[in-house]
Protein backbone atom coordinates (compact mmCIF):
# COMPACT_ATOMS: atom_id res chain seq x y z
CA UNK A 1 0.00 0.00 0.00
CA UNK A 2 1.30 3.17 -0.74
CA UNK A 3 1.53 6.22 1.44
CA UNK A 4 0.54 9.40 -0.46
CA UNK A 5 2.34 11.57 2.07
CA UNK A 6 5.55 10.51 1.16
CA UNK A 7 5.01 11.76 -2.48
CA UNK A 8 6.70 14.65 -1.56
CA UNK A 9 8.81 15.34 -4.46
CA UNK A 10 7.92 16.68 -8.17
CA UNK A 11 9.48 15.28 -11.30
CA UNK A 12 8.65 15.78 -14.93
CA UNK A 13 9.10 13.02 -17.12
CA UNK A 14 11.16 14.18 -20.08
CA UNK A 15 10.25 12.52 -24.03
CA UNK A 16 13.39 12.69 -26.89
CA UNK A 17 12.67 13.39 -29.93
CA UNK A 18 15.60 13.94 -32.87
CA UNK A 19 14.71 17.07 -35.50
CA UNK A 20 16.97 18.15 -38.47
CA UNK A 21 18.52 21.52 -38.10
CA UNK A 22 19.15 24.33 -40.88
CA UNK A 23 22.59 22.63 -41.41
CA UNK A 24 21.16 19.22 -42.15
CA UNK A 25 22.36 17.67 -39.05
CA UNK A 26 20.35 15.84 -36.10
CA UNK A 27 19.90 17.22 -32.46
CA UNK A 28 18.29 15.85 -30.02
CA UNK A 29 15.98 17.66 -27.83
CA UNK A 30 13.79 16.67 -24.80
CA UNK A 31 10.09 17.87 -24.10
CA UNK A 32 7.69 17.83 -21.25
CA UNK A 33 5.53 15.10 -21.35
CA UNK A 34 3.95 14.59 -17.76
CA UNK A 35 4.43 16.46 -14.33
CA UNK A 36 4.13 14.40 -11.02
CA UNK A 37 4.14 13.88 -7.61
CA UNK A 38 6.40 11.29 -6.46
CA UNK A 39 8.44 9.67 -3.48
CA UNK A 40 12.15 9.36 -3.85
CA UNK A 41 13.65 5.57 -2.81
CA UNK A 42 17.36 5.39 -2.97
CA UNK A 43 19.80 2.78 -3.72
CA UNK A 44 22.84 1.78 -3.33
CA UNK A 45 25.49 3.48 -5.89
CA UNK A 46 29.08 3.12 -6.83
CA UNK A 47 32.28 5.05 -8.14
CA UNK A 48 34.31 3.88 -11.47
CA UNK A 49 37.21 5.07 -13.06
CA UNK A 50 36.90 4.70 -16.65
CA UNK A 51 39.18 6.75 -19.48
CA UNK A 52 41.14 8.93 -17.34
CA UNK A 53 37.67 10.20 -15.54
CA UNK A 54 35.80 9.47 -12.25
CA UNK A 55 31.93 8.77 -12.37
CA UNK A 56 29.48 7.94 -10.07
CA UNK A 57 26.38 6.31 -11.15
CA UNK A 58 23.32 6.81 -8.37
CA UNK A 59 20.29 4.30 -8.54
CA UNK A 60 16.95 5.72 -7.23
CA UNK A 61 13.63 4.59 -7.57
CA UNK A 62 10.45 7.12 -7.90
CA UNK A 63 7.11 5.63 -6.66
CA UNK A 64 4.16 7.64 -8.18
CA UNK A 65 0.67 6.76 -8.66
CA UNK A 66 -0.79 4.63 -11.06
CA UNK A 67 -0.91 5.84 -14.90
CA UNK A 68 -1.14 3.61 -17.83
CA UNK A 69 0.67 6.42 -20.11
CA UNK A 70 4.12 5.19 -18.23
CA UNK A 71 3.40 1.39 -19.08
CA UNK A 72 6.18 -0.53 -21.01
CA UNK A 73 9.35 2.04 -20.48
CA UNK A 74 12.62 0.93 -20.78
CA UNK A 75 16.01 1.95 -21.15
CA UNK A 76 15.02 2.02 -24.82
CA UNK A 77 12.18 4.25 -24.78
CA UNK A 78 13.50 7.38 -25.02
CA UNK A 79 12.11 8.53 -21.81
CA UNK A 80 14.07 10.35 -18.63
CA UNK A 81 13.36 11.93 -15.43
CA UNK A 82 13.65 15.28 -14.21
CA UNK A 83 13.96 16.02 -10.57
CA UNK A 84 15.53 19.90 -9.74
CA UNK A 85 17.41 20.28 -13.10
CA UNK A 86 19.02 16.32 -12.33
CA UNK A 87 18.73 14.01 -15.10
CA UNK A 88 17.75 10.50 -14.59
CA UNK A 89 17.59 7.96 -17.69
CA UNK A 90 14.56 5.69 -16.65
CA UNK A 91 15.94 1.68 -16.97
CA UNK A 92 12.29 -0.11 -15.97
CA UNK A 93 8.43 0.43 -15.11
CA UNK A 94 7.15 -1.74 -12.61
CA UNK A 95 3.51 -1.72 -11.45
CA UNK A 96 2.69 -2.44 -7.88
CA UNK A 97 -0.03 -3.98 -6.53
CA UNK A 98 -3.72 -3.55 -9.32
CA UNK A 99 -3.09 -0.35 -10.56
CA UNK A 100 -2.04 0.33 -6.86
CA UNK A 101 0.78 2.71 -8.08
CA UNK A 102 4.20 2.91 -10.19
CA UNK A 103 7.95 2.55 -9.76
CA UNK A 104 10.54 4.11 -11.98
CA UNK A 105 13.80 2.79 -12.04
CA UNK A 106 16.45 5.13 -13.06
CA UNK A 107 19.86 5.48 -13.48
CA UNK A 108 21.73 8.91 -13.57
CA UNK A 109 25.72 9.08 -14.25
CA UNK A 110 27.78 12.17 -13.13
CA UNK A 111 31.43 13.30 -13.37
CA UNK A 112 33.26 13.46 -10.17
CA UNK A 113 35.83 16.38 -10.01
Amino acid sequence: MRIIGKMDRRITIEKRALTSDAAGGIVETWTDEIKLWAERIDRSGKESFIADSDRAEAGIDWRIRFNPLLRGLNGASGYRLDYNGLKYDIHHVTEEGRRDGMILKTLTTEGVS
